[in-house]
């Protein structure tokens, strides 16, 4: 299937999506620091700015559907219910499993072994997968460098969150006219995939909607330079990125850093696949 690439210098100066026939965009490899400075407000200690390059991939413009994962799986675990709305209520398992599923519907080479809780992944593999975390901060930053790629953050009608408390209302609570983005709607619930406008590089919610399931067991980043890490080789819990719908705008930020264990399921999670582009 015809794919497009989008280039850095074309994604920066770009302000529309620009999704392939496969619902992928080729996102071009590169360097970039990941995690915050420690000026950016309410950073959390484990987001330690660290230099990585990570290698070409395509990645979904959104997170997988409902109908996607019913179409692959023939179940929907999802508690808002809706063709168009993001898939949740899913584990890291789960995930993994539609992964593997889809790559062998669509004749790929499955990423990953999977032996009841035992997962392993073949990077050669041409099959879908979980993004790393370093390849999911590198695909929602956009080449931005601040806690969003929404400028200067994102309000309740650029972003699925809980709206009542937009960025840095925490210390602006009974001052509101010093927030850059006021307070708004909490809608409560998921919405349909690309119901606001993507982010520099195509991409859909990458700011809240669902939090969003990636391959990498949490742990302490190094500080030392890093070519495509995959995070550490044991942990008991997997990363979560993006933020969804119930969680405050600070959440969001494209540093954060969310875990959880594998087999934990909440309607406020999803996932969305990525594929190697060699």
């Amino acid at each position: 299937m015809k794919k497009i690439v989008l280039s850095a210098t074309l994604l920066l100066c770009a302000s529309a999506a620009f999704a392939a026939a496969d619902g992928t965009v080729l996102i071009k490899g590169g360097t970039f620091v990941m995690g915050s400075p420690e000026s950016e407000n309410w950073r959390e200690a484990d987001e330690l700015q660290h230099t990585v390059t990570v290698s070409d991939f395509y990645i979904g413009t959104h997170e997988v559907t409902q109908a996607e994962y019913q179409a692959v799986t023939g179940k929907n675990p999802s508690e808002n219910r809706g063709a168009k709305l993001p898939v949740e209520t899913v584990s890291w398992f789960d995930a993994v499993r539609f992964c593997n599923a889809k790559s062998k519907q669509d004749g790929l080479t499955p990423a990953y072994t999977i032996d009841g809780e035992n997962v392993t992944w073949n990077r050669s593999a041409n099959g879908w997968r979980l993004p790393t975390e370093a390849e999911w901060e590198y695909a929602a930053r956009a080449g931005t460098k601040g806690p969003f790629s929404i400028i200067p953050s994102p309000s309740p009608k650029q972003a699925n969150y809980y709206g009542h408390y937009p960025y840095n209302i925490e210390q602006n609570y009974f001052s509101t006219g010093n927030l850059d983005v006021k307070p708004g709607t909490y809608r409560g619930h998921t919405v349909p995939v690309g119901s606001f406008k993507p982010n520099p590089w195509g991409l859909y919610d990458v700011h809240g909607n669902v939090s969003e399931w990636c391959w990498d067991r949490y742990g302490t980043y190094p500080r030392e330079a890093q070519t495509d890490p995959a995070g550490p080789e044991t942990g008991a819990t997997r990363i979560c990125r993006g933020g969804g719908w119930n969680d405050f705008a600070k959440h969001l930020r494209s540093a954060y850093r969310s875990s959880q264990t594998p087999d934990d399921a909440f309607a406020s999670r999803g996932f969305r696949l990525v594929r190697n582009a060699k």
